[in-house]
């Protein structure tokens, strides 16, 4: 069903979309390449009578939102009319199971007026509770090295900086292993070998900006960067 489309109307919001209906993935279509994406941000919450789910906590930026709900079996796309099609699931197993007077509420901010970006729900043929979440977490410019805990998290999206000097994974059965920068790009490629298929029908395996990062079986990372710059890390919250 569609959610909510900017053609013709030349608006920067989208105003907030109310959503009664289940749903568990959203189509984002955008006249804009992916990596274009540079003011977009979008907010997804569930507003419950037994308390509210923030799914994106807050606003994320639109581009990091698609590059953590497409890794691995979803592909981002495009047709003849949309340079950026992209599955986005928020809801593993299904569609997030709503009550009588729960609401998806959705939100898109920082638009350019002269793109057309459409939102779409999907909806499924089974309920699941597994909603998905999104955490943020950032290593200022005076860091040099910092300890995340990720062993509730299936996915990172790491800033693919060259300050990073070096990361070292903490798995489950408490081995060290440390890689590169060039090694985890190539280790997330192995993974997910097709990122982007574009308008031209290009092939993209990986995005110039950020690394996705697969944290099977891994307890905790640590980065070790320059100081200087602010290197974010933005994780997804195992359902």
């Amino acid at each position: 069903m569609e959610l909510f489309t900017s053609k013709n109307k030349n608006i920067t919001t989208s105003g907030v979309l109310l959503l009664t209906k289940s749903i568990g993935a959203i189509i984002v279509s955008t006249s804009l390449d992916v990596e274009a994406l540079t003011t977009e941000q979008i907010k997804v919450e569930v507003e419950k009578a037994t308390g509210n789910e923030e799914i994106t906590r807050g606003y994320m930026s639109l581009q990091d939102f698609i590059y953590l709900t497409t890794f691995n079996g979803d592909a981002i796309s495009s047709d003849a009319t949309y340079k950026t099609t992209a599955e986005c699931e928020i809801c593993e197993d299904g569609a997030i199971v709503l009550g009588d007077k729960d609401v998806i509420k959705i939100s898109l901010i920082g638009l350019k007026g002269a793109e057309t970006y459409v939102l779409n729900g999907i909806e499924m043929p089974e309920m699941s509770n597994k909603t998905l979440a999104f955490e943020n977490k950032s290593m200022s410019s005076d860091d040099k090295d910092k300890h995340f805990e990720v062993y509730h998290c299936d996915l990172a999206l790491l800033d693919n900086s060259d300050d990073i000097q070096e990361v070292s994974y903490t798995f489950l059965n408490d081995n060290v292993v440390k890689y590169t920068m060039h090694e985890l790009r190539v280790l997330s490629r192995s993974v997910d070998p097709v990122a982007y298929v574009r308008q031209d029908f290009t092939v993209k395996g990986a995005f110039s900006g950020k690394l996705q990062l697969p944290l099977f079986g891994v307890k905790s990372i640590e980065v070790r960067k320059n100081q200087g710059n602010i290197v974010n890390l933005l994780m997804r919250i195992e359902a």
